[in-house]
């Protein structure tokens, strides 16, 4: 069973933060989905301001709401979970989702990473921002009226109909393959670079791109990316 998720939170760490909202959707053969699930938490602390300006939930709106662990056995039993930037879904969420109903690690597809790969010169790379751009205002028939963006249902039933669009280009294994590397950059974001393709600077100054990987202390995206742009380089 596929299923895509999405989680809002009372902040970003999820040491000392937690999960306030939890939607999932099922990803059917065909390109369908099903099973909408859609549940507010109560947490055990209160709800960040920064984080109430992105999704709008205020400690009063959960106050009540069952925990998590009341509710977490109606999104177990997916072989793969789908989501956008799922290294936050996931470390709020792994503990609880890690396994499939045979005891098997669960696969997780990050539909963020993928389409850094797939759709490398979209204007940007976020859910919303994406379903707009591959002409997913209305996705799956549901009025674009009725998906309220960064909240977790809206959000999920995006980040499935992205995946949907994925699979037209590649397939499940390049899917996965991605999703477990570092995100892959194609264009600087910073520095004396910024705006300038990775590919570029790998032939005219390959040597920043040496001092990235191996000597700065940047993050492993970064790296990942700049280590990609010489291999490419090398093997053209």
């Amino acid at each position: 069973m596929l299923r895509a998720v999405d989680c809002e939170t009372t902040g970003t760490n999820p040491d000392t933060d937690h999960v306030i909202e939890v939607a999932t959707v099922d990803i059917l053969p065909g390109g369908k989905i099903a099973n909408q699930q859609s549940f507010l938490i109560c947490p055990p602390g209160p709800i960040s301001a920064a984080s109430s300006a992105v999704h709008h939930l205020l400690d009063e709106d959960v106050t009540g709401k069952p925990p998590l662990a009341e509710v977490i056995d109606k999104l177990r039993g997916a072989d793969a979970l789908v989501a956008h930037r799922a290294e936050f879904e996931r470390s709020f969420l792994g503990k609880h989702l890690g396994e499939t109903p045979n005891g098997q690690p669960v696969t997780w597809i990050c539909t963020w990473k993928c389409a850094l790969r797939v759709w490398p010169e979209a204007e940007s790379h976020g859910n919303q921002s994406l379903r707009y751009q591959l002409g997913l205002a209305s996705p799956f028939g549901i009025d674009r009226h009725d998906i309220v963006a960064h909240r977790a249902l809206g959000d999920a039933i995006v980040t499935a109909a992205i995946f949907v669009e994925l699979l037209k280009h590649a397939r499940w294994s390049q899917l996965a393959l991605w999703s477990s590397e570092p995100a892959l950059h194609t264009t600087f974001t910073f520095g004396k670079y910024r705006g300038r393709k990775y590919a570029e600077i790998a032939a005219e100054d390959s040597g920043y791109l040496d001092w990235i990987i191996s000597k700065s202390e940047l993050d492993a995206d970064t790296k990942f990316s700049a280590s990609h742009a010489l291999q490419s380089r090398e093997a053209a």
